[in-house]
């Protein structure tokens, strides 16, 4: 049995791998929403990935606790770690929000003064309006729920560990009734019929007000349970106290979890009904890892994705926007040459992510977690922790649609 300092030094380089296909799955999802294909195509395209940008996020955000609890150093400070934390999400941030822009006011999108300043700081989320929340470079809204996160991070890692070995289990069991709760409580809301069309997200017009799927969705207190669900998994990993479950049962049940969201009520398929799945599937991965059984993703190839998924993640829907509106806003293909316009889209973004990882994201956390200055009272030897690394996959977190 391999101590529990071992553990927590040990590399999951298999989730670094499992974040780009999370977030190609967001990338899916909103295809459909664009329309590329026409109406014999779309209709089914739209069934199969409605549920992938909230399993896509909803993974993201148990990975986010997770990975951050795993690497947590007892030694380091709540305002250092805010720093790192700001450091890594918000330059790609404020990168896309510059490019995006632009581009919405070009192609005739109206955005409020209002939203868009609240987007630009990050608390879009916590006005439940779709302008607001899904306002500019639309993917942002998960930054606005993390960096949340990041705020309560300090507090909730240390009160998971005080928690003994029952008092952790007990707590995974109520985050996972928390977030079945959630959409149970959004029900009660008023639900409206008529809300228009042309909102990102599909769901909006089909019997589910702006309120419920705020609720559900965007809120970032509810969305919390599932970063705090992450901490909690992560504790019992690192005390052994989690059970081995295979990677294919988990995979098998993370896919019938998906398969039931297809067909379930859209406030419960945006998390509810894939929460225990990936909660079971998250640390089967890391602990194929621990114990050094192969993986495709662990290589070399699905790494690099890994790193570069945060960039690919903010990038895929300005690409997917603006190519559709250069086509023809209204157009729409048949289904061969609309998947090569698909394919065509994938690796513009994918060019796009390893050029903003390479020479902006990858920088800007050299320039804004490097010490620049060091107070007479400091050792000479305070440099950044290397465990804060980007390029390492352990400290790769979620942050996504």
């Amino acid at each position: 049995m391999r101590s529990k300092q071992a553990f927590a030094n040990s590399r999951l380089p298999s989730l670094t791998g499992l974040r780009f296909v999370a977030a190609f799955l967001v990338f899916f999802f909103h295809l459909s929403v664009e329309k590329l294909y026409d109406d014999s195509t779309n209709p089914v395209l739209s069934k199969i990935f409605n549920p992938a940008g909230g399993v896509g996020v909803s993974f993201f955000f148990i990975l986010s606790g997770f990975v951050l609890a795993w690497s947590a150093k007892p030694n380091r400070s709540a305002r250092e770690f805010w720093r790192r934390r700001l450091a890594k999400i918000y330059p790609n941030h404020l990168l896309l929000w510059v490019l995006t822009l632009p581009l919405l006011l070009w192609f005739g999108e109206r955005v409020s003064a209002a939203s868009g300043i609240a987007n630009l700081a990050l608390v879009q989320t916590w006005v439940p309006k779709l302008d607001f929340f899904f306002s500019v470079n639309r993917p942002s809204w998960s930054l606005c729920c993390e960096l949340f996160f990041y705020l309560m991070f300090p507090w909730l890692v240390r009160l998971v560990g005080r928690l003994g070995r029952r008092g952790t289990w007990a707590l995974v069991a109520a985050a996972v009734a928390g977030v079945w709760l959630v959409p149970v409580l959004a029900e009660l809301l008023p639900s409206a019929p008529g809300m228009p069309l042309d909102v990102s997200h599909p769901e909006i017009s089909s019997g589910v007000s702006e309120s419920q799927y705020w609720l559900v969705y965007a809120f970032p207190v509810a969305r919390c349970l599932e970063f705090l669900l992450g901490i909690a998994v992560a504790k019992l990993v690192k005390s052994g106290d989690w059970p081995r479950v295979p990677v294919l049962g988990a995979t098998v049940l993370l896919a019938a979890g998906y398969a039931a969201a297809v067909w379930a009520p859209v406030l419960f398929g945006l998390a509810a009904l894939t929460v225990i799945p990936l909660t079971l599937f998250i640390p089967a991965v890391a602990m194929a890892d621990l114990e050094g059984r192969q993986s495709v993703l662990r290589s070399r190839t699905m790494v690099w994705l890994g790193e570069v998924s945060f960039a690919f993640y903010l990038v895929h829907q300005t690409v997917l926007r603006t190519g559709h509106n250069l086509l023809g806003h209204d157009a729409s293909w048949d289904f061969w040459t609309a998947s090569l316009l698909a394919l065509f889209f994938a690796a513009v973004t994918l060019v796009l992510a390893w050029g903003v990882y390479r020479w902006w994201e990858m920088p800007a956390m050299r320039l804004l977690t490097t010490r620049r200055t060091r107070p007479e009272n400091m050792p000479v030897d305070v440099v950044p922790d290397p465990r804060f690394n980007a390029q390492r996959p352990v400290e790769m977190t979620a942050e996504k649609d």
